[in-house]
């Protein structure tokens, strides 16, 4: 599907945003690039479409969605800024992310040393007992949906509206585990524990409920050896 935008760009949303090009699209939502005027920073708006607002089911998606990702907002994950309705539709603007997309890197053959990989494991567990705590369900892990750059790691929110599958942290840790594993830097110190802790994260039939605290408490062990 080509990227079509449902107003003529460039656009002010709410008086508060300037729409200036398309990035993405579904069949209810597009998303876009923008500058927020008043604090003059790069954004993303996430707009639903004027014909998906006659669906009552996919406002209340769009809305129970923008909800999850504010609890989840802050820290390493990208911040959710407002929810707003202008222009006969709601509009969901979120930080524009900054840094390299990791299917960028493994693309390019790029590694990251062990202790860097490891931080970021630490990150996707918070992130999963977080989303346990919070009964939140989360987005399927994608490779396109983490940043790096110089002042480290950066996901996009997670957070999907809706009830909350018990196998969430399950789906998104073993697939991390497995696509991640190729970024590893294997001459790196400690990166052959780090590479054993991936390996074993990729067998859902061992997981149980608390297998994300587990993992975080193996990880935070072998983040205090990097630092020896």
């Amino acid at each position: 599907m080509g990227a079509a935008s449902v107003y003529s760009l460039p656009f002010i949303v709410g008086n508060r945003y300037v729409l200036s090009s398309v990035l993405n699209e579904t069949a209810d939502t597009v998303l876009y690039a923008a500058n927020q005027k008043d604090m003059r920073r790069e954004v993303v708006v996430e707009s639903l479409r004027p014909e998906a607002m006659q669906n009552p089911l996919v406002v209340q998606e769009f809305l129970d969605a923008a909800r999850a990702q504010t609890r989840m907002s802050g820290g390493s994950i990208a911040s959710t800024l407002e929810l707003i309705y202008a222009e006969d539709t709601w509009h969901l603007a979120r930080e524009r992310v900054e840094g390299i997309p990791l299917d960028e890197m493994v693309k390019a053959g790029e590694k990251l040393p062990a202790s860097a990989m490891c931080e970021l494991m630490l990150l996707l567990c918070r992130t999963c007992i977080k989303m346990d705590i919070e009964d939140i369900e989360g987005a399927r892990f994608m490779l396109q949906h983490l940043y790096y750059s110089n002042s480290g790691f950066r996901l996009r929110n997670p957070a999907l509206g809706g009830r909350r599958s018990r196998n969430t942290s399950r789906r998104v840790l073993t697939s991390a585990a497995a696509d991640l594993q190729q970024l590893v830097d294997e001459c790196s110190p400690h990166a052959a524990a780090l590479c054993s802790i991936l390996r074993r994260m990729q067998y859902p039939s061992d997981w149980i409920s608390l297998s994300p605290l587990f993992y975080d408490e193996e990880l935070v062990r072998l983040q205090q050896k990097f630092a020896e």
